[in-house]
């Protein structure tokens, strides 16, 4: 079986989940036998293939991080003008591109990932005639407080011309409905995690051990973006401040909101105890996971969440959001209400303070994230192609 997909980011070129994704679902896809045509936008530099079935195929020089929004209100600066117009060139030379390929490829069927590739799988889809498959890994109701008009049309778009629809959690099906999906096309198929490869991140880092100085640390890693909660975190850090004021708390990530964090940190008066890391690299990651004693993710919207499932792999004690898609999923973390600062912060304090109660959550988390495999995702996702194609299994 061939598939074209089109997608948005491919790792070295990431900005979030959508990326990391798209990387290993296609390893693993690969490794079952399926070969997949990945049509992305052109990084300047070009994308390595990470699998000899995997052909990256870059159309038209777009931006590379797409999800760094804000609000409706700030759209003309978060998603801009320029990112809009590099979508519908990106849309309208990957529809060419595909059809093109197809007449070669034989392709079985078209997978595309979220609003960014809706009109070139539509567009792509009608002339070929091949059937669609829709991954959305977030929509504009998750995204951002006040939804734009524009991108919940786009996603509808999707929702309605898809074959068959994914969703990456229950959560994130309901919002599907909410767009106008049928029920009965919609699968959810859940995230994974290369397990292995955050367990073996133990190896310390000794700069920021010479900023830790034996102090307890807490980890937010996510982009800077109202979505993620950072803001919470910080109110809920001065009053783990306020009982254990030997405590770093490190945030992890870049995004709009970083100024604003800053000052912030500064007005709470806990500058010196909160760590801007900025960007941090693969490797990186993995060396903050296991330095840190707790790893908190507040999302107001998280459809998924995949760093919970790193952070559980890496043996790091988890707290993360009610309303996340992970916590269908998993046993090992604690849930908060991402609008419960008092709760988030006693939750913190509780982890910090009793070393049985983190020893019991990193256990379980290991043993959630071993079972959440990617190798379960692209199994599941070569059901749904099967289905979608009228097939049994292959």
């Amino acid at each position: 079986m061939r598939v074209a997909m089109i997608g948005w980011e491919f790792p070295p070129f990431a900005s979030g989940g959508l990326g990391v994704h798209c990387l290993e679902l296609t390893s693993r896809l690969c490794n079952m036998g399926i070969e997949v045509d990945f049509f992305m936008p052109k990084s300047g530099e070009g994308v390595k293939s990470s699998h000899p079935k995997l052909r990256i195929i870059e159309v038209a020089k777009a931006e590379i991080s797409p999800y760094i929004f804000v609000s409706k209100s700030r759209r003309h600066s978060t998603y801009g003008e320029n990112l809009m117009h590099a979508v519908e060139q990106y849309n309208k030379e990957c529809a060419q591109a595909l059809v093109q390929q197809a007449g070669e490829r034989e392709y079985a069927l078209i997978h595309a990932h979220d609003w960014l590739g809706v009109k070139a799988a539509c567009e792509a889809g009608a002339k070929t005639k091949l059937p669609i498959v829709h991954t959305f890994h977030s929509t504009e109701f998750d995204r951002t407080s006040v939804p734009w008009d524009f991108l919940v049309d786009i996603e509808r778009q999707g929702v309605q011309n898809a074959n068959l629809l994914i969703a990456v959690s229950r959560r994130t099906k309901a919002q599907l409905m909410r767009l106008g999906a049928d029920e009965g096309k919609i699968r959810v198929v859940y995230n994974g995690v290369d397990a292995q490869k955050f367990n073996k991140g133990n190896s310390g880092n000794a700069a920021l051990e010479r900023f830790r100085q034996g102090r307890k640390t807490v980890l937010f890693f996510g982009r800077l973006t109202e979505q993620k909660g950072p803001m919470q975190f910080l109110h809920a850090a001065k009053k783990v401040l306020h009982v254990m004021p030997d405590t770093l708390f490190l945030v992890a990530g870049k995004g709009d909101m970083l100024p604003l964090l800053i000052n912030t940190a500064i007005e709470l008066g806990i500058k010196d105890s909160v760590m801007f890391l900025g960007y941090v690299s693969e490797e990186d990651q993995k060396k903050i996971y296991s330095a840190a004693d707790l790893y908190v993710m507040p999302s107001t919207s998280e459809p998924f969440g995949i760093t919970a499932l790193e952070a559980m792999s890496a043996g790091t004690p988890v707290i993360i959001s009610r309303t996340s898609g992970v916590g269908e999923t998993v046993k090992g973390a604690l849930l908060v209400d991402f609008w419960d600062i008092n709760g988030m912060a006693q939750k913190m304090l509780s982890v910090l303070k009793y070393p049985a109660l983190g020893n019991s959550l990193s256990n379980a988390g290991k043993e959630d994230a071993r079972k959440m495999s990617w190798e379960k995702t692209a199994q599941n996702t070569i059901e749904v192609y099967n289905e979608v194609l009228g097939r049994g299994k292959i």
